[in-house]
C-alpha cells in the first residue's frame, strides 16, 4: 500500500495538490516552504501515531494550525484498490479505515526523542511486532476479570470481617443460655403444675427461633437482590447508542445491523431486568409471610407465657430471657453459616483470579519473547555498527508509581519504601499479601515494624490493590551503536549519535509507509552518504518512502523516484517544480536551493562511473 496523491483545501496550504512515486519521493525547499506542514498533515489525516504523548500534541496543534478550517484528502492504493481518506480540523477522531496501516512518521525531534527515552525506545521496538497488537487486545479483558474478581474479594472479606466480630459474642450467650435453661429446670420441679405450658413453650421456642432465622435469610436475599437489580437497570439506562449514519459517508448505513442487535441485546436486558424484578416481588411476598409467621409464634409465645406469669411471677421473666437469647444465638449459629458460604465464594474468586494473572503472566512472556526475537532480527540486520537487546521486567517504574499514588498521604517514607517494595515483591505479591493482611510477612521481608507493615497493608488495600495486580514489571529496550571498539547505550551518546543509531532502525520497516521529516539534522554529512541513503536505496521499492529534507545527497543519492520542490509567497505554501531526479527542472533546484547540491550529483556520477552503470 502507498500514498497514490495528496489534496489540502483551505489554510496556509489551500490549493496543494500532488501525486507522489511508490518508492522514494522526497520534499525539498527552503525554511518556512510548508516542507513539515505536509508531513504533519499526513500524520493528522492517517492517524499515524507518535513516539510520545507530548510529540503527539504538538503535531496536532500543527496540523490543525496549517489546515485552519480547511481538509486534507490522501488517496492511498493497494494493487488495485484505491482508498480515499480524508479529514478535517473538528474531526474528533482520525476517520482512517481499520484495514489500513497507519504510515510510520517521525520528525526529527522524535527521532533524538527514540534515543533518549526507554518507552520511545520500546514503541519502535514493538511496532516491528506483530503479536504485540493481538496481546494488547487480550490484556484489557483479563485486567478487567482480574479487578472485578478483586473487587467482590474486598467486598467479601468485609463482610466476613463483620460477621467474625459479631460471632466472637457466640460463646459467652451459649454458656448464659445453659446457666438459664438450669435455673429453668430447677423452676419446673418445683412448678409441676406449670409442665403443661413449659412443655408447650419449649415447642415454640425452636419454633420461633427457626421463624427469626428464615425471615432473616429471606431479607438479606430480597435486599441484595433488589440493590444488584437496581444497579444493573441503572447501567441498562446509560446504554451507548449507535449513532445515525451520515448522509456524507457515501455509502448505504453500514451500522443498521448492528443498531439492530443492539435494540435485540437490550430487549433482553430489559426482559432480564425484568425477571429480576419479579423474583424480588416473590422474595417480597415470601419475607411478608416468614414475618407474619414469626409475629404470630411470637405472639402465641406471649400468650403462653403471660399464663405461665400469672400462675407462678417470675418464670415468665426467665423463659423470656431463654427465649430471647435462644433467637440471638439461632440468629448467629445463621450467620457462621453465612460465613462460611462467603469464605467459599472467596476461595473460588481466588481461583479464578489466579487463572486470569497466570495467563496475563503468560501473555507477557510471549511479548517479551517477541521483543526479543526483533531485537535479535534487528542486531543482525545492522551488524556490526548498530545493536539492539531487551532486558525482561527492567522496567519498574510503572510499578513504583502505583506504589506511590498508593502511599501518598499514609504518614509513610513511601518512596523509600516504594522502591524497597519493588526490589523485594512482585506487584501481584504485594498486592495480595496486603490484601490478606499478612502484616507479619510484610515486616519480616522488608525490615519494617509491625506497626508500618499494618500501615502499608491498608494503604495497599482497596482500588490501590486492585491496580497493583494488573501492574506489569516492564521489559527495558537498549540501542547501542559501536563508537570505537565498544558499544554505548544511546543514553549516553551526543544527539547525533543517537540520530545515527534510531534511523537505520526506523528504516528496516521494509513493509511499511515510512515518513521522515528532516532526518539529517544532527547528523554529519559521512553519515548521511554511507548509512543512511544506503538504507534508503536498501527499501527501494519494496515499500514507500517519504522525506523533507535540506540534505541534497537524499534525493540524489538516493535516487529519488520524485522530488517536489516547494516555496512560499508568505501566504501560502505551493509546489514550485516537481518530478523524477532527472529532470532538468527538478536537477536545477536542487542544485539552486540545496547547498551541496552540484557536489552531491558530482558524487553520483563518480559512484555510477566506478561500478560502470554508466
Amino acid at each position: 500500500m502507498w500514498i497514490e496523491s495528496i489534496r489540502i483545501e483551505g489554510g496556509s496550504l489551500d490549493g496543494f495538490q500532488q501525486s507522489l512515486s511508490p518508492g522514494l519521493n522526497v520534499l525539498i525547499g527552503g525554511r518556512g516552504t510548508g516542507k513539515s506542514s505536509v508531513i504533519e498533515l499526513i500524520r493528522f489525516c492517517l492517524g499515524a501515531p507518535s513516539s510520545s504523548d507530548a510529540i503527539g500534541k504538538d503535531a496536532l496543534e500543527h496540523a490543525l494550525g496549517v489546515l485552519g478550517d480547511g481538509k486534507v484528502v490522501i488517496t492511498l492504493t493497494n494493487g488495485s484498490d484505491r482508498i480515499e481518506v480524508s479529514r478535517i480540523a473538528t474531526d474528533a477522531d482520525d476517520n482512517c479505515p481499520m484495514e489500513i496501516s497507519p504510515p510510520l512518521v517521525f520528525s526529527q525531534k522524535e527521532v533524538e526523542q527514540i534515543g533518549a527515552r526507554s518507552q520511545s525506545r520500546m514503541r519502535l521496538v514493538d511496532g516491528f511486532f506483530s503479536g504485540r497488537g493481538a496481546t494488547s487486545a487480550r490484556r484489557g479483558p483479563l485486567h478487567a476479570r482480574i479487578k472485578s474478581a478483586s473487587t467482590e474479594i474486598r467486598t467479601l472479606l468485609v463482610e466476613v470481617a463483620d460477621i467474625g466480630e459479631k460471632l466472637l459474642a457466640l460463646p459467652k450467650l451459649q454458656e448464659r443460655l445453659a446457666d438459664l435453661q438450669k435455673q429453668g429446670a430447677a423452676q419446673r420441679a418445683r412448678s409441676a403444675e406449670l409442665d403443661g405450658l413449659r412443655k408447650q413453650l419449649d415447642e415454640l421456642t425452636p419454633l420461633t427461633s427457626a421463624a427469626t432465622v428464615r425471615a432473616g435469610s429471606i431479607g438479606r436475599s430480597a435486599d441484595d437482590l433488589s440493590e444488584w437489580t437496581d444497579d444493573l437497570d441503572l447501567v441498562a439506562g446509560r446504554q451507548p447508542p449507535i449513532e445515525s449514519w451520515p448522509a456524507q459517508a457515501m455509502t448505504p448505513d453500514q451500522l443498521q445491523p448492528h443498531r439492530k442487535r443492539l435494540q435485540t441485546a437490550h430487549e433482553r436486558l430489559t426482559a432480564a431486568i425484568q425477571e429480576y424484578r419479579s423474583v424480588i416481588d416473590d422474595l417480597e411476598v415470601l419475607r411478608r409471610a416468614s414475618s407474619e409467621e414469626k409475629s404470630a409464634l411470637e405472639a402465641k409465645g406471649r400468650e403462653v407465657r403471660q399464663k405461665i406469669e400469672e400462675q407462678q411471677k417470675g418464670a415468665s421473666v426467665l423463659d423470656r430471657q431463654i427465649a430471647d437469647l435462644s433467637q440471638e444465638i439461632a440468629a448467629l449459629n445463621a450467620l457462621a453459616d453465612l460465613r462460611a458460604e462467603r469464605l467459599g465464594r472467596i476461595d473460588r474468586l481466588h481461583v479464578q483470579r489466579q487463572t486470569a494473572l497466570d495467563e496475563m503472566h503468560a501473555h507477557n512472556l510471549a511479548l517479551t519473547a517477541g521483543r526479543e526475537q526483533t531485537a535479535a532480527r534487528l542486531t543482525a540486520g545492522l551488524a556490526p555498527s548498530i545493536r539492539v537487546t531487551v532486558k525482561p521486567l527492567a522496567d519498574y517504574r510503572a510499578y513504583v508509581s502505583v506504589l506511590n499514588a498508593a502511599l501518598r498521604g499514609s504518614g509513610l517514607r513511601y518512596r523509600e519504601l516504594a522502591e524497597r517494595i519493588a526490589d523485594t515483591f512482585s506487584p501481584q505479591e504485594i498486592a495480595v499479601l496486603a490484601e490478606r493482611g499478612e502484616v507479619s510477612v510484610i515486616s519480616k521481608a522488608l525490615e519494617i515494624n509491625e506497626e508500618r507493615a499494618l500501615r502499608l497493608a491498608e494503604g495497599l488495600r482497596g482500588d490501590a490493590g486492585a491496580e497493583l495486580l494488573v501492574t506489569e514489571v516492564g521489559d527495558e529496550v537498549v540501542i547501542e551503536l559501536l563508537d570505537g571498539t565498544s558499544f554505548k547505550s544511546t543514553d549516553f551518546l551526543s544527539m547525533g549519535q543517537r540520530c545515527t543509531a534510531v534511523l537505520p532502525i526506523i528504516l528496516q520497516h521494509n513493509e511499511r509507509i515510512i515518513v521522515l521529516d528532516q532526518p539529517e539534522d544532527h547528523l554529519d554529512n559521512a553519515f548521511v552518504v554511507g548509512t543512511l541513503v544506503k538504507a534508503i536505496r536498501t527499501r527501494g521499492g519494496s515499500a514507500q518512502t517519504i522525506i523533507a529534507t535540506h540534505n541534497p545527497n537524499i534525493p540524489v543519492l538516493g535516487s529519488a523516484d520524485f522530488v517536489a520542490h516547494l516555496e512560499s509567497d508568505g501566504d501560502r505554501c505551493f509546489v514550485h517544480v516537481a518530478g523524477a531526479l532527472d529532470d532538468v527542472a527538478v536537477v536545477n533546484s536542487i542544485t539552486n536551493i540545496m547547498e551541496g547540491g552540484r557536489e552531491a550529483f558530482q558524487r553520483r556520477a563518480a559512484f555510477y562511473a566506478e561500478s560502470g552503470s554508466e
